[in-house]
This record gives structure tokens, C-alpha cells and sequence, in this order.
């Protein structure tokens, strides 16, 4: 049996013993295979030493700076490396919560927050630290990173905001959801370029282009999509 209920971190599946589980239905393909199994291993002992779900969110934040400074200093392995790192601390805050019963409206609204503002942060430190080897080109590729990013989003929160739970990706979208619909699938290839671009930094950039690309393309079938799942109702 799985249901699910609003707290900290979004819709919560619930298990067949009424208790709350540790993972969300929205979660994407990365976060399923990668990020919570390492997660789940933080997120118990910072819970059992009383750490709150907000200093978790708080933690994530950091990372991600780290990481923003690593791009615009052109360490790209390293930044590769901390933005992977936030994403899966991402996931520790609501962890956290559900672990000691500490969800609240405010923590869901702080970690929503705290992770866009990480993306967009990482995407404008990239176009910055992309800018001395291809110039305006590397901002038009965050640009257009950035506006893919804040599209995607925008139309998951409307769908949140109106239909009152999360918007389900892996179901209405299962190919997109593979590639850019998630944030942790986009993080997870950024960090990925990143390492790469120790070798040859073109592959952020065309990274980063791709990405973009993808998104604005998943927008507009999302846009199709919604009018016809939400007139359905």
C-alpha cells in the first residue's frame, strides 16, 4: 500500500504499517539508484545526534556555495564532486524529518528554495568559469541552462500548488524524467561533465547546452501533457 503525505522534502510514500518511508514518489532514476542509498546512510546518525532538518537544508546550501566557487575558480573536478554532493545531501533534510516526525511547511518550502537556489548558482558559476575559454558563448549556453531550469520548475510547483501533491515525472514523462525533467538527473550529468572537463572543458560546455536544449523541449510537452491530464482531472 503506498500513500502520501505533505511534509518536509514533498509527497512521502507511506508503508503498509501506516508508518512514513524514507523516500519520496517523486523521486528521479539518480536519486533512486544513487543518491538515497547514500543519503539514508547520513541522514540516521545527524538524526540520531539531534540534528534538525533545517541545518541539514542549511548544510546542503554550503556545499552547493563550495561548489559554485569551484566553478568559477575552473577546479571542475572538484565541483563536479561537491554539486554531486549536494544533491545527495539534498535529500538528507527531509530524511531527517521524517525519520524523527519534524515535518512542517516551512521545511518544504526552505528545502524547494535551498535546492533551486543551489542549481541556479552552479549554472551561473559554470557560465562564469566557462567565460575566459569561449566568451559570451558560455553564457549563453548558462543562459539558456538557467531558463530551462526555471521553466521546468515553475510548471512543477504550479502543479504542486494546484493539484496538491507532487508533480510525478517517472509516470507522465518516463523518457524526460531519464534525461532533464529531474534535478538530480541534471545535477548528476553536470557533475559528470564536470569531471570530465579536467580533460577537455568543452564537454561542460556542450554539457550544459544539451541540457538546456532538453529542458525547453521538455517544457513544451509538459505544457500539452497538463492540458490534458488537468482537464481530465
Amino acid at each position: 500500500m503506498h500513500d502520501s503525505r505533505h511534509g518536509k522534502g514533498g509527497d512521502v510514500n507511506v508503508r503498509s504499517d501506516g508508518a512514513p518511508s524514507l523516500t519520496k514518489s517523486s523521486d528521479g532514476p539518480v536519486s533512486v539508484l544513487i543518491n538515497r542509498r547514500i543519503s539514508l546512510m547520513i541522514s540516521g546518525p545527524m538524526a540520531a545526534a539531534g540534528m534538525s532538518p533545517n541545518w541539514a537544508t542549511m548544510i546542503s546550501l554550503a556545499i552547493g556555495a563550495g561548489s559554485a566557487a569551484a566553478y568559477v575558480l575552473e577546479i571542475w573536478w572538484l565541483a563536479g564532486l561537491l554539486i554531486q554532493f549536494a544533491s545527495i545531501f539534498g535529500g538528507v533534510d527531509g530524511e531527517i524529518a521524517r525519520r524523527t516526525g519534524k515535518t512542517s511547511r516551512y521545511g518544504d518550502f526552505l528545502d524547494t528554495v535551498v535546492d533551486r537556489f543551489v542549481e541556479y548558482g552552479a549554472i551561473l558559476a559554470i557560465g562564469l568559469g566557462l567565460q575566459g575559454a569561449y566568451g559570451k558563448w558560455a553564457w549563453l549556453a548558462a543562459l539558456l541552462a538557467l531558463g530551462g531550469t526555471f521553466v521546468l520548475t515553475s510548471a512543477s510547483e504550479k502543479y504542486r500548488s494546484v493539484m496538491q501533491r507532487n508533480y510525478p515525472k517517472r509516470q507522465f514523462e518516463p523518457i524526460f524524467a531519464a534525461l532533464v525533467s529531474g534535478r538530480d538527473v541534471r545535477i548528476f550529468y553536470l557533475a559528470v561533465a564536470s569531471i570530465a572537463a579536467t580533460a577537455h572543458v568543452g564537454v561542460l560546455l556542450w554539457t550544459l547546452v544539451a541540457i538546456g536544449a532538453l529542458m525547453h523541449l521538455n517544457f513544451a510537452y509538459r505544457v500539452v501533457l497538463l492540458r490534458q491530464k488537468m482537464d481530465a482531472g
